[in-house]
């Protein structure tokens, strides 16, 4: 999808026969920053371009690749996609971030004794993305965090849990401690049009001499999945 006023593409999806190109053009809640997008074109007087990259393709899946591709080499934090793509664990990284993702060390959940939080970011992370939005994605904007373990300290006043791994493709690219618990949208963010009711987000610093850093958390023998919901804990 285009902006007709500076020819800038501002959103990557995947369509389909039944004219789902143009059905990215309707207002979806989970996509704040892109109905912005278009509602500023339309005050504008003018309609979104829509442009076809791929057609013909003959497997979901291929779509699904491209789709994750072009998101990939404009770099998700250009665009106004909620997620990077259904197909990111073979995507863009660095030369550095394929080293550390095939040679990082792997540690059994089981095995460790911490409390942690853990945020799956795989579908918005991105390695083009600076460090603040890293940050953002990774505290930003999740529901059902329950109150027990949004506000539960310790004899010392610390959060139960109070360390938060970013991880992708089972491997932790981030650690950060958690300060304290905001309602979406109510703190400085990188990102736009999170706020709601039923979701939350957290304050916090990085860590980076963190000894979870670069570890490939597994499950048993086998990398530990994405939770449906976006986070989990470990203890």
């Amino acid at each position: 999808m285009v902006d007709p006023r500076d020819k800038e593409i501002f959103y990557v999806g995947k369509a389909n026969g039944s004219n789902r190109a143009f059905s990215h053009l309707a207002e979806q809640k989970n996509e704040p920053r892109k109905n912005q997008r278009i509602e500023h074109i339309r005050l504008a007087k003018s309609e979104p371009i829509i442009e076809i990259l791929r057609y013909d393709i003959e497997s979901e899946q291929a779509c699904f690749d491209v789709e994750a591709t072009v998101i990939d080499v404009i770099g998700i934090e250009n665009l106004t996609n909620a997620i990077r793509g259904h197909s990111t664990v073979r995507g863009r990284r660095s030369a550095e971030e394929v080293e550390r993702l095939l040679g990082s060390t792997p540690i059994d959940v089981a095995t460790i004794e911490e409390r942690y939080m853990l945020f799956f970011i795989n579908r918005s992370y991105s390695p083009t993305m600076t460090e603040s939005e890293i940050y953002d994605c990774t505290r930003q904007s999740w529901y059902q965090v329950s109150h027990f373990n949004r506000t539960t300290t310790d004899e010392h006043g610390k959060l139960k849990y109070s360390t938060a791994l970013a991880v992708v493709d089972s491997v932790v690219v981030r650690v950060y401690s958690i300060l304290a618990w905001f309602p979406a949208g109510s703190t400085l963010s990188s990102r736009l049009g999170l706020a709601a009711s039923d979701k939350w987000e957290f304050v916090g610093q990085k860590v980076d001499d963190h000894h979870m850093l670069n570890k490939r958390l597994t499950k048993g023998q086998k990398e530990l999945p994405a939770t449906q919901q976006g986070f989990g804990y470990i203890n």
